[in-house]
């Protein structure tokens, strides 16, 4: 479902077919309650006064769309809770609406409607997203509900394991760069945990470079390389795999010389694959390097972050921005 839907068409959606009436009805306002499972909990003040007095000299310009409650002669809200609040406070007694035919609310209606108008935030997006994997929902289809790409769901399905001085960022950072810092985190928690502190917002760029090089230069890094719980295992440059002689107090014989060559040479062969961050699109993962594309070899396998399955797409496509080893 895509997101450039006109009012009409949200309001067949929500109906799943013609509307009922084809014409709005002047409902009163003393009949009408809010969802309270609506995605959107919180309204701006100004915003709301602001619309309130537009009410005031216009009316109520877009009809709202509501359904027959359980309670015979009242109606619950599907769509327009800001301009029912709005109507309210202009002192209204009527407001006009469409009837919603079904008994019940379609969740993601209401959700694409708050999208296209920008008016929710993040932990509302992630509270929803969160709300509809626990019944039963998967990524890949919430987000083609939606009509949102799925590295857009999983970024916000991230938001529940998130720890809350994390949480807390997106009040003035964008979630993709709260989700940098997050996969940071999961390596080098103490480092994010210690930023964060420091910095109340971050852009997206930023977030990206912060996070890249507490990876990779180990800034602020964890003792004992612990890393957060659940985490995954701390990756650090490579290093010798050999130890390092003295040739003052240890002289090494032509024999143990060639020994020693040998024996690194036997590590270097024997260290485990790299692991091969890229970018591909406006969406970060890693390269599957012992998984051979099914479309041929001008193709790479990936397994984008915070995605359950990997994906093939074009090889030409995609940007090397870090090669650690383990």
């Amino acid at each position: 479902m895509a997101l450039d839907l006109s009012f009409k068409q949200l309001i067949d959606a929500a109906e799943d077919g013609p509307a009922a009436t084809g014409q709005p009805i002047s409902i009163s306002i003393d009949r009408i309650d809010e969802d309270p499972d609506q995605p959107r909990r919180s309204f701006d003040e100004q915003k709301l006064e602001e619309l309130a007095e537009s009410v005031l000299q216009h009316g109520v310009l877009q009809p709202i769309v509501l359904r027959q409650a359980t309670e015979e002669g009242r109606y619950v809200i599907v769509m327009g809770a800001r301009r029912y609040r709005a109507a309210k406070r202009a002192g209204l007694r009527d407001i006009p609406a469409f009837i919603h035919a079904v008994g019940s609310a379609d969740r993601y209606v209401q959700m694409i409607e708050n999208i296209q108008r920008d008016d929710l935030n993040a932990p509302e997006i992630a509270a929803f997203i969160a709300d509809r994997l626990e019944q039963g929902d998967n990524q890949a289809g919430i987000a083609r509900k939606l009509g949102k790409p799925r590295d857009w769901v999983s970024r916000y399905a991230s938001v529940q394991s998130m720890p809350e001085f994390l949480r807390s960022k997106l009040a003035g950072s964008s979630i993709r760069a709260v989700y940098e810092l997050y996969q940071a985190w999961r390596e080098k928690p103490n480092a994010i945990e210690t930023l964060c502190a420091a910095q109340e917002s971050f852009t997206d760029a930023h977030a990206r470079q912060l996070a890249r090089k507490i990876r990779t230069e180990g800034l602020g890094s964890d003792a004992d390389g612990e890393g957060a719980p659940g985490a995954q295992p701390e990756r650090s440059p490579i290093a010798p795999r050999v130890a390092l002689r003295s040739t003052e107090t240890d002289p090494v014989t032509p024999s143990a010389e060639k020994r020693s060559n040998s024996s690194v040479h036997r590590n270097e062969r024997m260290s485990p694959s790299p692991t091969i961050r890229v970018r591909h699109q406006d969406r970060t993962g890693c390269l599957l390097v012992n998984r051979p594309a099914s479309q041929g070899s001008r193709h790479a396998v990936l397994l984008m972050d915070g995605a359950d399955e990997a994906e093939e797409v074009p090889a030409s496509t995609i940007t090397i921005e870090e090669i650690l080893f383990a």
